[in-house]
């Protein structure tokens, strides 16, 4: 497993792991993707699988993972309202209104991988590295930030063991597969996890080139 700088040519396989690892209602559209990496290619990787039975079945290697992210240089306090939360996350929002190149605060708005590579380890070694990768590079990071919808229990899983604790719960954030009525779904709370940055500045690669931008082995 290598992960990679994610590149324009990439999106195409983004896009078909974003369909396949959320619902319709929160799936996020190409031109966000395509945003996120015009304006933060820094914070953007992908997971590639270039073994040999893999590429003997592909023809290729296969873009396994996506990570995305971009930097705040502030959060909602703790005594800000449910809506200053959910506007501050909004699904799909447009990064270049939000991202700021020397923030305190690394946003992961958004982190997949295909459903054939989940349960096995991967997904918490790619966010693990990811964010290695983004904290070794810069220090002026502080905290890393995600949102989680409480049904994903894997990644909430993978989030906890990593040091991640809980600071926000938005009632009702996400849309999810349950359904009340035929034109009405239910809706699940959204749970905003910190943790500190430091934490991912001791993160060892077991292989990685002189430029971090080449690739890093997991």
């Amino acid at each position: 497993m290598n992960l990679f700088p994610a590149k324009p040519f990439d999106i195409d396989s983004i896009m078909a792991i974003e369909r396949q690892a959320f619902i319709p209602q929160i799936q996020e559209k190409r031109r966000c993707f395509e945003s996120r990496l015009e304006v933060f290619p820094e914070g953007f990787f992908i997971l590639s699988d270039a073994s040999e039975g893999v590429v003997q079945a592909h023809g290729n290697a296969l873009t396994c993972g996506y990570f995305s992210s971009e930097r705040w240089d502030s959060f909602p306090s703790a005594s800000d309202s449910d809506d200053v939360f959910a506007r501050k996350f909004s699904l799909g929002h447009n990064i270049a209104h939000t991202h700021v190149p020397d923030g305190a605060y690394l946003y992961v708005s958004s982190f997949a991988l295909r459903k054939e590579y989940q349960g096995r380890g991967t997904g918490r070694s790619f966010f693990e590295a990811s964010c290695g990768a983004l904290c070794g590079a810069s220090k002026s990071i502080e905290k890393i930030v995600v949102l989680v919808n409480e049904e994903w229990k894997a990644a909430r899983a993978i989030y906890g063991s990593l040091g991640f604790c809980e600071v926000r719960r938005l009632p009702g954030f996400f849309p999810t597969i349950r359904k009340t009525s035929l034109f009405k779904r239910e809706m699940s709370d959204g749970i905003v996890m910190a943790a500190a940055a430091d934490v991912f500045r001791g993160v060892e690669f077991s292989a990685r080139t002189d430029n971090m931008w080449e690739g890093i082995t997991l």
